[in-house]
């Protein structure tokens, strides 16, 4: 059991993570071996995210205090959290990975930013490509026109070469 000061602790550094985040994943752990919670950590601590367990009551008072919506104590299950501070996407990303091979592991919804997500809209979010490859695929789209137009433009020249050439050869 807790005391006092032991829930404030929890709380405080509930509410120091709360406030840095980029994304806050809310998940349940029931079954989930604790070797598997380290690894679990490991993969999250590489994409600069953490995972917290803490009881529901602790994890709602940190979400009252901080200032952001959402009832906690509504969500089924034991409750984890993976903060992500680096990137939104990758502890996404990780805990999706984490789920597939784990059964019993849910991804119940989270928080992105001050915004509230479901389980289905945090999947999408795991699902997108990475921020390099949404950023290439941008450069891609934006530089597209003006290929296109070198090309045309390219033709013209050309084909006023082959004519001048045409002309030379018959006379």
């Amino acid at each position: 059991m807790l005391n006092k000061n032991q829930k404030a602790e929890i709380i405080t550094d509930l509410i120091e993570k709360l406030k840095r985040q980029k994304i806050a994943i809310f998940t349940d752990f029931r079954g989930i071996s604790v070797a598997k919670l380290n690894l679990l950590r490991r993969a999250l601590k590489k994409e600069g995210a953490e995972y917290k367990i803490a009881k529901k009551t602790l994890i709602d008072r940190a979400f009252k205090d901080a200032g952001l919506p959402g009832e906690i104590k509504k969500l089924k299950g034991e409750i984890g959290m993976a903060f992500g501070f680096v990137d939104q996407v990758l502890p996404a990303k990780a805990l999706l990975k984490f789920s597939k091979t784990n059964e019993t592991f849910k991804i119940l919804g989270g928080i992105l930013g001050d915004q509230i997500l479901n389980a289905k809209e945090i999947i999408t979010l795991a699902k997108l490509p990475s921020r390099e490859a949404l950023l290439s695929q941008l450069v891609r789209v934006l530089s597209s026109p003006m290929r296109g137009l070198v090309t045309v433009l390219q033709g013209n020249t050309k084909n006023l070469v082959v004519v001048l050439n045409k002309i030379k050869d018959n006379k």
